[in-house]
């Protein structure tokens, strides 16, 4: 592209054309480029016709000097700074030709950085063992050496990731060693890792890759025979506590084992045991399951060698007075100190005249068979099994000392006395007894605490029982209460609370405190009279109202006095509820929706409802612990299921669908289609001790009086029967219960 050029004259007889041309003559373009610190050939100006040179005369210009200066007469440049401007050059006008300009852009570009970029290196290094510089590694097969140490030739180790790219030939064992496995060759890499700058390229940072490699050569060697060391055991089974004993160590070479030759070991985080890397010695830690491995790396006459065996640490889940108990001292826990014993089999624990003190113990953050952490508190008895623990007492008994008497948060305990009764009386400074549940029969006991004398989810006392709790913070802490009128009583005394009738206790400043909580009270029927639960009438006051309102489908029908019953459960859902809850508590009122709950007094009698059922269904009479009864009659009549149980038992009746097949989509009671099926009509529940009389099994319900069967003031609610006793029944907050 030519420059731009002069004006050319439009009249008279001479123009005059002028511009800018390069060395090689040629117009320059509308821009031209300069570099600071670089020689700059500046364009020149041309004119045509030549001769007019000699008698115009020229003036040049520069729009920015501080980019470039130009000498008005001369036109010579010089650069100044990075920038741009425009470069001009005029010619007045003569006698002989008229004016004429010409002009270019020039662009000055900034000065390049020409200092050399010195790319980053690897550091010169060499491989270096037994005191000597390495290259090539020579092993034989089965000979096991340690990692060579790769040094820097300007001192100091380098260190970094190692990699054998045969695997087949040569490997790197868990203990640092180099071991031949097979004839051939192999390649050590070692791969350091370097940040750099200069290893992005920009400045911005990057890693560098260095990479040394040392050849590894695996030969034959000369058959050396096996050390013959062998363990008498594969594995070895320890519950904790127990006292360790390792497996014999066969050594029929009488080979000398030191710490150059062997080397024990297991895994380097292992919360189950820890070894003596030199002597094997074995420290148990908790429970679980780890290997300890013998390393033998050979010598002149044998050869290499790694043998192990497994230790397998299980738990009782009860420690007493700090001690472990195992299977083998389960029979004498606490020696001379009264008799203290324990059946793993069905966690009974029976003390006779034993006295507990507390040791330090560590308690986990859940119920589980592991390695014993986070120290808590002492406990005299500690349980952390999930199973009910049982404790059978014979004469006097005492746990003193500890900040925690007994201790089974994840489990009920229940606690009964021996042939001939039995007591215990249990002192603590933090808590006497913290469990899911705890249940005293034909025993007494005095339970004393700082924070709370009892603390649990479900309290329940039966025939014989006796409770004394004092604390000077709460006495009792626990969400059900279950009182059985055989009961002898609870005591209940705090530090600092009073009782207001009706109200509920309180703190000497009148406020209100939570000494004990209660969510539902049951009393257990009497073993002397028929209980009978008539649904067709009223109590004898006319005022009692029965609820039943477990869900929307199972209704009362109060013009015939009827529960009807649609919700179905299972055999193993009712099975797991009393195996597993609480009884009383809400999680067990609402695992057994629809059903009737109730208790049954020690020894023998029956139960007899009735009922009728629908084809497809079953009504089952479940006693806690024993095999279901199913009741199957279509009509209207009594059915009854015997009982003969040393103590006081719960008792589920529920709904079952016995032959899904064969039970009809619905049964309404009118036309709608959206009523739900009824599968059994219940209307009346009794209960009776073996020799009591009791009224003729076909006798119509409209039959039954108050006189020939007494009316026990009754409530079912939330679809649970209670049965309350005396006058009138009060939670400790005041509140009365129906």
């Amino acid at each position: 592209m030519v420059a731009v050029f002069a004006a050319i004259t439009m009249f008279g007889q001479n123009r005059l054309s002028i511009y800018f041309a390069d060395e090689t003559g040629s117009p320059v373009g509308r821009q031209v480029t300069a570099t600071l610190g670089e020689t700059f050939n500046a364009p020149y100006l041309v004119f045509e016709p030549a001769e007019a040179q000699r008698s115009v005369r020229v003036e040049y210009g520069s729009t920015n000097p501080d980019a470039a200066e130009i000498d008005m007469t001369s036109g010579r440049i010089t650069l100044k700074a990075a920038g741009s401007t425009t470069i001009t050059a005029t010619t007045g006008q003569t006698e002989q030709y008229y004016s004429a300009r010409a002009q270019y852009q020039l662009v000055v570009e900034a000065a390049q950085d020409t200092t050399p970029v010195v790319p980053p290196t690897c550091p010169d290094a060499y491989f270096f063992m037994n005191g000597e510089m390495l290259k090539v590694l020579n092993l034989t097969v089965g000979q096991a050496v340690s990692v060579p140490t790769l040094m820097s030739t300007e001192g100091g180790i380098l260190s970094g990731r190692m990699v054998i790219d045969s695997t087949n030939i040569a490997m790197v064992t868990e203990d640092n060693m180099i071991y031949g496995k097979a004839e051939g060759s192999a390649t050590l890499n070692v791969m350091i890792y370097k940040s750099s700058s200069a290893a992005g390229g920009d400045g911005a940072g990057g890693v560098l890759t260095c990479e040394y490699q040392l050849p590894i050569i695996v030969e034959a060697a000369a058959q050396k025979p096996k050390p013959g060391l062998a363990f008498d055991a594969a594995e070895v089974n320890i519950e904790l506590g127990e006292t360790f004993v390792a497996p014999k160590l066969i050594n029929p070479n009488n080979i000398t084992l030191t710490p150059a030759n062997s080397k024990w070991y297991n895994r380097w985080n292992s919360t189950v045991a820890s070894v003596n890397e030199e002597t094997g010695e074995v420290t148990i830690l908790g429970v679980g399951t780890d290997t300890i491995y013998l390393e033998f790396t050979g010598d002149a006459t044998y050869d290499f060698d790694i043998l192990s065996y497994q230790i397998h640490v299980t738990t009782l889940g009860l420690t007493i007075g700090g001690v472990n108990v195992t299977s083998k001292n389960a029979s004498d826990i606490m020696g001379d100190n009264g008799s203290i014993t324990y059946d793993p089999i069905t966690h009974t624990l029976t003390m006779t005249n034993a006295i507990l003190s507390g040791e330090v113990i560590e308690i986990g953050s859940a119920p589980a068979k592991r390695a014993k952490k986070d120290a808590l508190m002492e406990a005299a008895i500690l349980y952390t099994e999930k199973e009910t623990l049982t404790i059978i007492l014979n004469g006097g008994n005492s746990i003193l000392g500890s900040d925690a008497g007994i201790f089974a948060e994840w489990a009920p305990v229940l606690m009964r006395g021996g042939e001939n009764g039995g007591s215990i009386r249990i002192s603590a400074t933090t808590v006497g007894v913290k469990a899911e549940a705890y249940k005293i029969y034909e025993c007494s006991v005095s339970a004393t605490g700082g924070a709370a004398a009892v603390a649990v989810n479900m309290l329940g006392v039966a025939t014989g029982g006796w409770l004394m709790a004092q604390g000077q913070g709460l006495a009792i802490q626990a969400n059900h209460l279950v009182m059985a009128e055989g009961g002898d009583g609870i005591d209940i005394l705090t530090e600092g609370v009073y009782f207001e009738e009706n109200k509920g206790f309180f703190t000497k400043n009148k406020e209100y405190a939570k000494v004990v909580e209660i969510g539902k009270v049951v009393v257990v029927p009497p073993a002397t009279e028929v209980t009978t639960i008539d649904f067709t009438q009223t109590d004898p006051d006319g005022d009692q109202t029965v609820i039943f309102s477990t869900s929307t489908t199972d209704t009362y029908n109060e013009e015939t006095g009827q529960l009807e019953i649609t919700t179905t459960l299972t055999e193993e859902q009712v099975e797991t509820a009393m195996e597993t809850l609480v009884p009383g508590s809400s999680e067990w009122m609402s695992a057994l929706p629809g059903s009737l709950i109730f208790d049954i007094p020690a020894g023998e009698g029956k139960v007899r409802v009735l009922c009728a059922i629908v084809p497809g269904y079953s009504l089952e009479v479940k006693l806690e612990g024993k095999a279901a009864v199913s009741i199957t009659q279509s009509s209207l009549g009594w059915a009854e299921v015997t009982y003969n149980v040393a103590a006081p038992l719960h008792v589920v009746i529920y709904l079952r669908a016995s032959n899904p097949a064969s039970a009809p989509a619905r049964i309404a009671k009118d036309t709608k289609d959206d009523d739900p099926t009824v599968g059994a009509y219940i209307q009346a529940v009794k209960i009776a001790p073996k020799d009591m009389p009791d009224s003729n099994p076909t006798t119509d319900i409209d039959q039954i009086t108050n006189d020939q069967s007494p009316i026990t003031n009754k409530v079912i609610k939330d679809g649970h029967l209670l049965i309350l006793r005396g006058d009138k029944t009060y939670t400790l907050t005041g509140q009365e219960v129906r």
